[in-house]
């Protein structure tokens, strides 16, 4: 269960090497609150998002190629595979940042239990105490 926590946070902002860059879970959750006041609006999320794709785009060429990615996903295995798969909608083997930034924000959806567009600091909370307990 812990894993599919874990899982629900990366997706806030979808890239699956951002957990090893951050920290796990809980990490991923602050670096998306730009603003520091303990929530994240989708805003935010797609933002940090955003700023996560010019991390992992090494060569600067809009695109995540396939070594871009594999760089940033060293535990790699099926999981990690099935997002970037995800994310490539054309199918032509790299990653645009429309691509990756319109992807949906399903761990965001989930942790946003309200649907009110941001996920509050009672809804975070939420999220540290399972993942502390777990």
């Amino acid at each position: 269960m812990r894993l599919a926590w874990l899982a629900l946070a990366a997706g806030l902002i979808a890239a699956p090497a951002f957990a090893q860059q951050g920290g796990g879970a809980l990490a991923l959750l602050q670096a998306a609150d730009a603003n520091h006041d303990g929530s994240i609006t989708r805003a935010e999320a797609q933002f940090a998002r955003g700023l996560m794709f010019g991390r992992l785009d090494a060569d600067r060429d809009g695109y995540l190629s396939q070594a871009e990615r594999s760089a940033a996903d060293r535990r790699g295995g099926d999981q990690g595979q099935r997002g970037w798969a995800r994310a490539d909608a054309n199918h032509d083997g790299r990653i645009s940042r429309a691509e990756m930034t319109n992807l949906p924000y399903r761990g965001f959806d989930r942790l946003d239990r309200n649907r009110d567009d941001v996920v509050s600091a009672d809804e975070i909370e939420r999220a540290r105490i399972f993942l502390q307990g777990r």
